[in-house]
């Protein structure tokens, strides 16, 4: 914890101070200082403040051949692909598809999917609703997170062989037990209710939930360097960085992150999505994207103050947007609506935190607490 404290402090102060250099010499500071506090692990950053797009990258793309990081590198985002299954939801609710009352058994009558809802003797089922799924208070079980060790989740998870499909996640999840809690009494992060979401995209849009975002989403934003891991061409995956954990290479099954985090892309592509998502451009009603704006719950979470989550966004001191973790990556994706200022973090370690960058660069400071 003291390493990541002196490399917050150390990078701030460079990025803050005056007469050091072009706010691009501060940013690329900055990453150096970060990349150098977790032994040269590949940091990429996009910002874009008034207006002006500032891009760094800093570390090893591979370890093994000492290649450098570049700033249009591909990089996995993990849970940042969140918002664009939140986003194929809402629009899927503009076209009077789905609402976010609408109870989830509507599509599922499968006897074993019925089993996330059952809690203390009973089951829920009936009760969950798609909204719940978007704010993670369906209470079911995270089939991600079971074992508590990202470490012993990829030895028994990972391989390059390995295939999930949509029932396996299902079965992964239910064999872990009951619910958390009823659907809709709190808050708990939960992939499991992602994973459905995908589905039920498939369900209600007439088309794979893949294709559903390739066409509304990503050709729409004109996001031509953004894949999905279980789709993306072997020439192209060839190129992207190496994950790591812990700076030994990892490599996750795609397909075991899903619609709720199967997303590969690069910072330019990132930055365009969200100017588009915040400008309403992905929405047919300006009603839909204030609602998603403005709709949330506040959470404790670590050392870090006024964090709230919404229907698929996370908001901190006037920025919006998500983070993600994959078992060899970090992301971060922010954007404010009001300033226009946008941070892109894409990081190829799982144990160094994106959020914590991108914290320090927007000047929002931790818990006083635990700088101590």
């Amino acid at each position: 914890m003291k390493k990541i404290i002196i490399t917050i402090i150390t990078a701030t102060s460079l990025l803050m101070a005056q007469n050091i250099g072009s706010l691009q010499q501060q940013i690329q500071n900055a990453v150096n200082i970060y990349s150098k506090g977790y032994n040269d692990t590949a940091v990429l950053l996009l910002m874009s403040r008034d207006g002006k797009t500032y891009k760094a990258s800093a570390g090893y793309a591979d370890r093994k051949s000492k290649r450098k990081a570049k700033t249009d590198d591909l990089f996995e985002i993990g849970s940042a692909s969140k918002v664009f299954t939140g986003v194929a939801i809402f629009q899927l609710i503009e076209q009077g598809k789905l609402s976010l009352d609408t109870k989830i058994s509507r599509f599922y009558k499968d006897k074993e999917i019925r089993k996330l809802a059952n809690y203390k003797g009973k089951n829920y089922w009936d009760r969950v609703t798609v909204g719940m799924l978007l704010k993670h208070t369906s209470g079911f079980i995270d089939y991600l997170n079971v074992y508590n060790d990202d470490s012993k989740a990829l030895k028994i998870l990972g391989g390059k062989s390995k295939r999930y499909t949509f029932k396996k996640l299902i079965h992964q999840a239910v064999a872990f037990g009951d619910a958390n809690f009823k659907p809709g009494e709190k808050f708990k992060y939960c992939n499991t209710g992602y994973i459905i979401l995908g589905d039920i995209i498939t369900k209600v849009s007439g088309m794979d939930w893949h294709e559903y975002i390739q066409k509304n989403i990503f050709d729409k934003v004109g996001m031509k360097h953004t894949y999905f891991g279980s789709l993306i061409p072997k020439n192209i995956r060839e190129h992207m960085l190496q994950g790591y954990m812990r700076y030994k290479p990892t490599f996750m099954p795609p397909s075991l992150a899903d619609s709720a985090g199967e997303i590969i892309s690069n910072l330019d592509d990132l930055a365009e999505f969200m100017k588009a998502w915040s400008s309403g451009k992905l929405y047919r009603y300006k009603k839909t994207l204030i609602f998603q704006l403005t709709e949330g719950f506040k959470l404790q979470y670590k050392n870090i103050a006024n964090l709230y989550y919404g229907y698929a966004i996370m908001k901190i001191e006037g920025f919006y947007g998500h983070g993600g973790q994959t078992f060899g990556f970090q992301s971060y994706i922010a954007v404010n609506p009001k300033t226009k200022d946008i941070y892109i973090v894409g990081i190829n370690d799982s144990t160094v935190w994106s959020m914590s960058l991108f914290m320090q660069l927007a000047g929002i400071k931790l818990k006083k607490q635990d700088r101590k």
